[in-house]
């Protein structure tokens, strides 16, 4: 009964190896698909960089603009008694 159990037991102990293999398999397999998809969306971000740096340079010229004429405005407001 011993040598029974032990097959059993082996039996066992090799589907649940093979299961754990299969499972680490899938495991791999999705972190490459993961690891492609990060890759996809990093390059994609690397595509937007130059008009980002547009758009921040316009935004900043834009605020310095603005904050230069309102301090032309504020002076000529003072000198009326406003």
């Amino acid at each position: 009964m011993e040598t029974n159990d032990r097959t059993t037991f082996q039996k066992q102990k090799e589907t649940m190896i093979n299961d754990i293999a299969l499972g680490l398999e899938q495991v791999i397999n999705n972190m490459n698909v993961l690891n492609k998809n990060l890759e996809g969306v990093i390059a994609i971000g690397k595509e937007f960089e130059n008009v980002s740096s547009l758009w921040k340079n316009f935004n900043r010229a834009i605020i310095t603009s603005a904050s230069d004429e309102d301090l032309n405005v504020l002076p000529a407001n003072n000198e009326q008694g406003f």
